[in-house]
């Protein structure tokens, strides 16, 4: 998405990718979104054979999503086991009721392993139904699938004051995608 970038639209590199490869940009990426809903979007709100290359980047597997009237994001910290209040603060307030049931959900009946098992799930979903180049990112840095590029190596100096990457970080990132797409 870009979060925390000066000119989001033309600094994230999607774009920066996309302007390399004399490509159209088509990014759909929410802040707080979830591997759930890349999926969905892969497999039921978006034709992927419309385009000509997909670059998907998954996020960490504790986030997710579920329908009360529209979908609502899920998006605890990155360690589910150390929510409180500040883990689920993008929870709508139209759903607060909700709460008690994910503070449960993340402190009495998922794992560690159950989002690893989760992840694995929706990468290879992804995998499979992406029927034309794919390149698979991922931040969550803890996994252990084979990913084409990890995208959350740590680079504290080009990371801004949320850990989001900086303009310099993005212009990385285009790079080493271009690299992956020229050897697709």
């Amino acid at each position: 998405m870009g979060h925390e970038l000066e000119n989001q639209e033309e600094e994230r590199y999607s774009k920066l990718l996309c302007d390399q490869m004399g490509a159209e940009e088509t990014n759909i990426a929410m802040g707080g979104g979830s591997n759930d809903r890349i999926v969905r979007n892969l497999l039921v709100e978006n034709n992927i054979e419309d385009y000509d290359l997909a670059v998907i980047q998954m996020t960490f597997p504790v986030r997710t999503e579920y329908y009360n009237q529209k979908w609502i994001k899920v998006n605890p910290t990155n360690s589910p086991w150390s929510y409180e209040k500040e883990a689920l603060r993008r929870f709508d307030e139209k759903f607060k009721h909700d709460l008690d049931f994910w503070k449960h959900w993340y402190m009495h009946v998922s794992s560690e392993e159950h989002f690893e098992k989760r992840e694995e799930i929706l990468y290879h979903t992804i995998r499979r139904s992406c029927k034309i180049p794919l390149i698979l990112c991922t931040i969550n840095r803890r996994t252990k699938l084979p990913f084409d590029l990890q995208l959350n190596d740590g680079t504290r100096n080009m990371r801004h004051r949320r850990g989001h990457p900086n303009k310099h970080l993005h212009r990385i990132f285009s790079d080493k995608i271009l690299d992956i797409a020229k050897n697709l």
